[in-house]
């Protein structure tokens, strides 16, 4: 009955090093994914003549989850509410820590882009998308080499303190 026991504990650690180690695989994806609609937001409001939640949702309609919902849920807060752009996208980012994977950095870009949507000229807006889809890539390739160095190491962190926690309790 033990050994049963023990098996469990090492195998039940060797998984939280598999989930720790997929955060870590799944923020460039995001982040490739988020830096994709940003681009996609830029061409809707410099070649389209629509309102920016129209544009905000057509983004939504296009991206791949979960980056998708993030567009939703600032359409959604801007149609609901009396909330300003700037709000409904800083909180729809902040309701975004539920489902993906951002740094404070990756976080501060987007509520920074969110500051400059809807108040200005379209070239100008259209420069801070362009900065902020290059902030995203940079942190895109930070997140990469990141990746490549922790995703084993979180795995084999994970079977380590099984078998650890395993031969002390035997």
């Amino acid at each position: 009955m033990r050994f049963w026991l023990l098996v469990t504990l090492v195998l039940g650690c060797g998984w939280l090093g598999r989930i720790a180690s997929s955060s870590v695989r799944e923020r460039p994806r995001q982040l490739a994914s988020l830096e994709w609609a940003v681009s996609r937001l830029e061409t809707e409001i410099n070649h389209t003549m629509v309102f920016l939640p129209e544009a905000l949702e057509t983004v939504a309609e296009l991206a791949p989850a979960p980056v998708d919902r993030l567009f939703r849920d600032v359409v959604c807060m801007l149609l609901e509410g009396e909330l300003p752009l700037k709000e409904a996208w800083c909180q729809a980012i902040v309701g975004a820590r539920e489902y993906l994977v951002l740094s404070g950095d990756d976080e501060r870009i987007l509520i920074n882009l969110g500051g400059s949507l809807g108040v200005s000229h379209r070239s100008d807006q259209s420069r801070h998308l362009a900065m902020a889809r290059e902030l995203l890539r940079q942190q895109e390739s930070l997140a990469r080499r990141l990746e490549q160095q922790s995703c084993r190491l979180y795995g084999a962190l994970g079977w380590a303190l099984g078998v650890a926690l395993a031969l002390m309790l035997a």
